[in-house]
């Protein structure tokens, strides 16, 4: 199974450009073009700083998913996972292989109904178990998160370290 999410990653990207785009015109124009009374009692600074505050918590609401691009193959010898942060600050690209006779296992870190959660790879290695750094599946839908899990069900031994 190979599960590539570039155009998932490449629209919420899309998307955030275009609402701050957005974002900034509009700002602009309440700002510095005199329009009266669009919203009855609400001065037009006042709006733009609600704006401001609600274009904020979306950023942060974005932030806190911390979405990743994830290429996820398992049709070769090695089990492969290569993921990056599409963020301008961390754009360093990171990859996974593990022997497929050395998968140990994995486990689910899921926080606040999943709105964040990461994945934990397990290999074993000649000094024991060695464990990756986690990776967040955030930006998986239902279906590609239950795909790529059920690969990894089917290739785990039957010694699973999940708890």
């Amino acid at each position: 199974m190979i599960l590539d999410i570039s155009r998932t990653i490449i629209r919420k990207n899309l998307v955030n450009f275009i609402s701050t785009i957005v974002f900034i015109i509009i700002i602009i124009l309440l700002l510095f073009v005199p329009i009266y009374n669009i919203i009855k009692g609400v001065n037009n600074s006042l709006l733009a700083i609600f704006i401001a505050a609600a274009y904020f918590i979306y950023a942060v609401y974005n932030n806190f998913r911390n979405y990743n691009y994830i290429y996820f193959n398992n049709e070769s010898e090695k089990l492969i996972l290569r993921y990056f942060s599409p963020n301008i600050f961390t754009s360093r690209k990171n990859s996974i292989e593990i022997p497929k006779n050395e998968f140990a296992g994995y486990k689910l870190h899921s926080f606040f109904m999943r709105y964040r959660e990461k994945i934990i790879l397990y290999r074993n290695t000649k000094k024991g178990l060695a464990s990756y750094p986690p990776v967040s599946i955030t930006a998986l839908s239902n279906a590609e998160r239950y795909a790529m899990l059920r690969a990894l069900d089917e290739l785990k031994p039957e010694n699973d370290i999940r708890s």
